[in-house]
């Protein structure tokens, strides 16, 4: 299927639900993510355009293509975001193992040890369950590792926010 789904084009969809053995269908709308990740108003910034995305329809006519084939529908999400303030990048250059903007992971104790020192209100993640030389440094709670003072709507760190996710059942209702 198309890479896309969430842009308006159904047709695709309704062609796969019309499969008679079909029974069961996971989608992966991703307009929501490709919105956050471009966004640079913020948080109101991105309600802004998902809800101008929402008011084209699409996901009010692929619900109701999935319930007029007859399934149940289920919605969920891979994971949340927050709208986090830059605190400074790190200069480590490519010796992070991962550069994100709320985490930065690091397989040397002392590297990460000196970025803490210039971000002291972020915390070292222990490494319990990971690999020894998997070591998380996570920036301050409502900060990302970018540009001191940019805005960003981001995810990968701990705040409650991005780590509950909804799992909503949407059942139609006839009026």
């Amino acid at each position: 299927m198309n890479g896309n789904l969430g842009d308006g084009d159904l047709d695709e969809v309704s062609e796969l639900l019309s499969r008679p053995r079909l029974r069961v269908v996971g989608l992966v709308i991703d307009k929501v993510d490709r919105i956050m990740h471009g966004m640079e108003l913020g948080a109101a910034g991105m309600h802004n355009q998902v809800r101008q995305w929402a008011r084209q329809g699409f996901m009010r006519d692929l619900l109701g293509l999935l319930q007029t084939q007859g399934f149940q529908v289920y919605l969920a999400s891979d994971h949340g975001n927050i709208e986090a303030r830059g605190v400074g990048r790190p200069a480590e250059g490519a010796v992070a193992d991962l550069r994100g903007e709320r985490v930065r992971v690091y397989s040397d104790p002392r590297l990460r040890a000196q970025i803490k020192e210039r971000f002291p209100e972020s915390l070292e993640w222990p490494s319990v369950g990971l690999p020894e030389d998997y070591l998380a440094l996570i920036a301050p709670p409502r900060a990302a590792f970018v540009r001191a003072g940019e805005t960003l709507v981001g995810h990968g760190g701990i705040s409650v926010e991005e780590l509950l996710v909804p799992f909503v059942q949407i059942d139609r209702r006839d009026r």
